[in-house]
Order: structure tokens, then C-alpha cells, then sequence
């Protein structure tokens, strides 16, 4: 005999609801995963990674078996905010460059695919209906769910039934005629009907029209008029004894849960985010990638965003001393950054598509570019440019805290450096599918010779 609380397979059992005291050393093995030594030595991108499988893995084996409370998702929370933006467990609001319910979205909805543990924790429990439903024979299945009122709506939305015998679908609830329930087709009647009468299932209801003897209460002229709409539509199902009743999960192809679909499923009619597969698609370094996405959410401390903030910063852009700085003055407009752009480009054979003065923002002049190439091509003109602007970022910090003056042979030589060490992985389709078979020749402004780097590629 077990003696509660106790210990199994590493989760608590307790025959009465969890405490902080049972449930917090759970939370501190999720923070013990952090490898705080070498959290120095890595990017953002890498801690990215971290944040993003190895604090969620145990996570998950948790939220499989454990309701947990909203204080201790929180808290593990906290754990991730603060090892992504700053290396350590316990972080103030200002390290955090953009929202923590933005950066736990999926990429394609503007965040960083990190995975929200409110809706993960509702995607994993929902996995306990779907058996429930679709295996009754389970030693289990007797026993009360305790679900979130959101996971049993979503549920419900989610699943469609293809009636057989009609012994393992509600009547009343599930949704199984025409696609759906019958307490939203017919609602006032379904008003009339007992709670008791609303667990019957299908077979049980159709069985000498039981469903009809459950009506209580007043027959009104609406719920007549749903009566008799709904006598029609029954007239026409056909119960068949030899076939099971089949439950489709209409988010998968397949038409079977799986936690992903279901987590998905959660997000739902957001807005996407146009520029995510440019950034996430791409072949840059994960540094490059991450930095893209913060110009794209307009959060890099350009001059401009440290004038708001009330810090020092230089009254003009320090690459051209002409305007004021912003994220799009920097990548695009500066003069400077358009003799970059063009050089790059140039050695593409697509100087035409170099960034004018009149274009609106970087976000738009890319999109445009992009649209004008196809295929692999595509893929890795997406990435070059990304890593110029990166190259033009980081040649403006050294020029902002090393005190270098700006400089276009150094851009263009840390660019040559990146491609030669691998930082792009440039694909033996991107440079096939190109017209003149060399899309990363830069050339180098007074010097006539090219190099070649460790891709074989001529620049």
C-alpha cells in the first residue's frame, strides 16, 4: 500500500490538491537544467534554443500527468524570461526588449516559437478527452477529467463524429449531425431538457425516439419550431450496430489529436507575421535570424529608442552624420548603408534592386526584392541579406563604443569573413539556380582582385 503524499516515476501523488510545498521542487529541477557557467558564452539565439526544448522537456512529462497551477507556470516563466535576455533566473522589466506574451508565440504570429505554458499545459490535457472519447474501454475512463473549462471548449469544437452505432456519442453535445451539436442548432429545446436526459448518446436517444419524452417545461412557439425542424433531420440518420461510431480531430490532416494540433488550433485567427518565413527560413546564423527579428519588432537601441527611454545617445546617425538615427535610417536609408547595399548587390548582378532614398521602410523594400527571384534563389538572397545587415548593425556598435569611423572596405570584409568560416550556409541549389553561377561575388571597392572562400564561392 502507497502512503500519500508519495513519489512516482518523479511526480507527486496526493489525494487532495497539490501544495506550493509539493509542487516547488519541480520548479527548481526545471531551473537546475540552465547551464549557468556557460550562459556568457552564448548568443541569444543559442539561449533561444535552450529556453526552447530543454527548459520545456520536463515540463511537458509534468503537464501530462499534473493540472498545474497558474503560480507555478509563472514562475517557471520567470525562469525562461530571465535566462533568454539575461543569463540569470531573476530579471527586471527593462532587460526584456519586447513582452514575454509576444515572445511566447509562434513564429509565424511575430514571436520566437517559445511555447506559451497556459495554452501547452491545455494542448497536453486535452490529449485525456481525446482517449476518453475515443477509448471508453480504459481502466480509467469512469473516472472524472479535471480540465480547464477552455480545454473542454476548444474540445468540443475540435472533434466532428461520424455516427455508426451511436453508443460513444452524446446526443445532445457532441457534434455529429451535419458537423454540429445539437444544442447549438437547436438551443430553446435544448433549454427544455433535463440535465440528466443530456448525457444520453446517440443510440440511447434514438432508441424508440426516447429523445422526445425528455422535453420538459413549456413548449413555446420557438421550441416547437425547433421540435419539429430537428424530427425532420433525425428522420433521415440510420443507425448501422456493426459500426463503431469514428471521432475526427478536424485540426489534423490525419484527423487525429496530436498536442500539436492542438496547441496550434489555439492561435487561431491571430494576425500573421509578414516578414517570419523571410527571418526564420532562411540559411543565417541563428545570431543573424534573431537580430532580424528584433529590427522587425522595431526594438534595437538605435538613437531614436534611447531618446524615448531618456538615455544618452548621439544626435546623429554616426555611419553617414546626416539624419537622425532609426532601425531603417541605419539598414536602409543611410547613405552608407546604400553604397553596402549596392556593392553586395552588385556582385549578385542585382544592383537594380539596391535601396533608393524614397523607399518607405526595410520591412517593404525586402518584401519587394524577394518577390522578384524565385526558388532557391530565393532562400539565399533572403539570407545575404541578412547578414549584411547584421554586418551594418555591428560595424555601427564598433563605431558607437570602440570609437572606429565608418569604414566600406570593413563592412564588406567582415561580410567575406562570415561567408568564408560557414556563417552562411549557402546551398549547392541556391548557386546553380543563379544566372552568372556566382551570387556571392562582392566585390571589394579598390581593389580589383577577387578571393575565394571556404565555400568555393568567388566574391
Amino acid at each position: 500500500m502507497l502512503d500519500f503524499p508519495c513519489t512516482y516515476l518523479d511526480l507527486p501523488l496526493y489525494l487532495q490538491k497539490l501544495t506550493r510545498a509539493q509542487i516547488q521542487p519541480l520548479i527548481d529541477k526545471i531551473a537546475d537544467q540552465l547551464p549557468r557557467w556557460k550562459a556568457d558564452l552564448l548568443t541569444k539565439a543559442g539561449r533561444k534554443i535552450l529556453v526552447q526544448f530543454v527548459l520545456i522537456s520536463k515540463l511537458i512529462y509534468l503537464a501530462m500527468a499534473l493540472d498545474l497551477p497558474t503560480w507555478a507556470l509563472k514562475a517557471i516563466d520567470k525562469i525562461r524570461r530571465g535566462f533568454l535576455w539575461k543569463e540569470r533566473k531573476d530579471i527586471k522589466g527593462g532587460h526584456c526588449l519586447l513582452a514575454w506574451s509576444k515572445v511566447t508565440r509562434p513564429e509565424a504570429l511575430g514571436g520566437l516559437g517559445i511555447s506559451q505554458l497556459q495554452q501547452l499545459n491545455w494542448a497536453l490535457r486535452m490529449r485525456w478527452l481525446w482517449l476518453h472519447k475515443t477509448e471508453p474501454s480504459k481502466p480509467w475512463a469512469f473516472l472524472p477529467i479535471q480540465v480547464h473549462q477552455s480545454v473542454k471548449s476548444l474540445f468540443r469544437v475540435a472533434i466532428i463524429t461520424q455516427v455508426g452505432n451511436g453508443m460513444n456519442t452524446l446526443f445532445w453535445t457532441d457534434c455529429w449531425l451535419h458537423g454540429r451539436s445539437l444544442d447549438m442548432m437547436v438551443p430553446h429545446l435544448f433549454g427544455t431538457i433535463s440535465n440528466r436526459a443530456r448525457k444520453r448518446t446517440v443510440h440511447e436517444a434514438m432508441t424508440e425516439q426516447r429523445w422526445i419524452s425528455d422535453i420538459r417545461g413549456a413548449l413555446t412557439v420557438v421550441v416547437l419550431a425547433e421540435y419539429l425542424w430537428l424530427w425532420d433531420l433525425l428522420s433521415e440518420v440510420v443507425l448501422q450496430p456493426e459500426i463503431e461510431d469514428n471521432h475526427i480531430w478536424q485540426f489534423s490532416p490525419l484527423g487525429r489529436y496530436s498536442s500539436k494540433s492542438a496547441y496550434e488550433a489555439l492561435f487561431i485567427g491571430a494576425i500573421q507575421f509578414r516578414p517570419w518565413e523571410r527571418i526564420w527560413k532562411s540559411w543565417a546564423p541563428g545570431k543573424c535570424k534573431f537580430f532580424m527579428w528584433l529590427v522587425a519588432h522595431d526594438r534595437c537601441w538605435t538613437a531614436d529608442r534611447l531618446a524615448r527611454k531618456g538615455l544618452p545617445h548621439p544626435e546623429y546617425c554616426l555611419l553617414c552624420d546626416q539624419e537622425e538615427e532609426t532601425i531603417n535610417h541605419l539598414l536602409l536609408h543611410c547613405v552608407f548603408a546604400r553604397q553596402v547595399w549596392f556593392c553586395v548587390l552588385q556582385g549578385l548582378g542585382l544592383q537594380a534592386l539596391a535601396p533608393q532614398p524614397d523607399e518607405n521602410s526595410l520591412d517593404d523594400w525586402w518584401e519587394n526584392v524577394i518577390n522578384r527571384v524565385d526558388g532557391p534563389v530565393k532562400k539565399g538572397l533572403n539570407s545575404i541579406i541578412i547578414l549584411v545587415a547584421w554586418s551594418l548593425w555591428n560595424h555601427r556598435n564598433r563605431c558607437v563604443f570602440d570609437g572606429v569611423q565608418p569604414n566600406l572596405r570593413e563592412v564588406l570584409s567582415l561580410i567575406r569573413e562570415e561567408l568564408a568560416f560557414g556563417a552562411l550556409l549557402v546551398r549547392e541549389e541556391f548557386l546553380i539556380s543563379s544566372p552568372s553561377y556566382r551570387l556571392v561575388r562582392i566585390a571589394d571597392p579598390g581593389h580589383g582582385s577577387r578571393k575565394t572562400s571556404a565555400t568555393g564561392v568567388e566574391f
